[in-house]
């Protein structure tokens, strides 16, 4: 059958947690860095449509292509990971500083690959600085100034300039955003078939883009792109006011509100958990998640 029971997708998911808490770094940065790239290519690619179509929803519908791409070729990505990991220690087939570990490396990944592309983004968007992002003109330089305008309210307007009642809400955001896309990971892992999954998690990546959220890898991409674009924002105040506390409010939003959650109601007792060796399910959960 197509369908993956809940209680077999758990017992999976704590297999594939405990193997990939020891990836070697050098597979951990690869598979972030992959991760990092696609989700800055899909987010500008969302922010193009939107401009050109002034439908900013259409943009949000198509964005969630990178995200089915890190699932089906089984990257990394540290909002995954933030509910994937605990599931394991909790289940004492990884430990926190081993979760620890893949959740920094990851994370370095995804901003390397992220930062790359804002580089390259930065080059195109502007002609290789001939073009004036700030500029009234053609389809470049309204989404390059979309960029610089994203990177402005999300890091002073809604958070600094609100000081800790905006911090606190860049950490609510992050909860909800990682809330979704880790429900979103999680539903394309309850199908076997390609159109499953990319029917399953299209949904709650595409309703996490909607209504705005913040989600660090996402946030990787905006608000490094948007300062060498132009935008006046300090890196300080990127880390301080958008990638801390967005990063707090993911580990939240992913390992309470769905790792703790399925857990809590579908995990097996141990001694009965598959032997990722020996059972063709796990083998498939693993291979999925990236734990090679």
């Amino acid at each position: 059958m197509d369908y993956v029971l809940p209680n077999e997708l758990v017992d999976g998911m704590i297999v594939a947690g405990g193997k990939k808490s020891s990836v070697s770094a050098k597979n951990l940065l690869l598979r972030g860095f992959y991760s990092g790239s696609i989700l800055g290519l899909a987010t500008c690619l969302a922010l193009t449509v939107a401009r050109q179509t002034g439908l900013p929803f259409l943009g949000s519908v198509l964005f969630p292509f990178g995200f089915v791409s890190i699932i089906l070729f089984g990257m990394e990505l540290v909002t995954g990971n933030f509910a994937l990991l605990p599931m394991a220690t909790w289940a004492g087939k990884s430990t926190w500083p081993k979760t620890f570990r893949n959740w920094i490396w990851v994370w370095i990944g995804n901003f390397l690959g992220c930062a790359l592309v804002a580089v390259m983004l930065t080059v195109s968007l502007t002609s290789a600085g001939n073009l004036e992002p700030t500029a009234d003109g053609g389809v470049w330089q309204g989404v390059a100034q979309t960029i610089i305008n994203l990177n402005r309210n999300n890091v002073i307007i809604k958070y600094k300039d609100l000081g800790a009642t905006g911090f606190l809400l860049a950490i609510l955001r992050g909860v909800i955003a990682n809330w979704l896309v880790c429900l979103g990971v999680t539903m394309a892992l309850v199908s076997k078939s390609v159109p499953g999954k990319l029917l399953a998690c299209w949904l709650p990546i595409t309703a996490f883009q909607t209504l705005g959220m913040e989600h660090i890898v996402v946030n990787m991409f905006l608000h490094t792109t948007g300062p060498l674009l132009g935008s006046g924002v300090s890196f300080a105040d990127v880390i301080f006011w958008n990638f801390f506390p967005v990063t707090v409010g993911n580990v939240f939003g992913g390992m309470v509100f769905i790792g703790m959650v399925f857990y809590s109601t579908h995990r097996s007792p141990l001694a009965s958990l598959p032997d990722v060796k020996d059972t063709k399910l796990a083998r498939e959960l693993a291979a999925e998640l990236g734990a090679r």
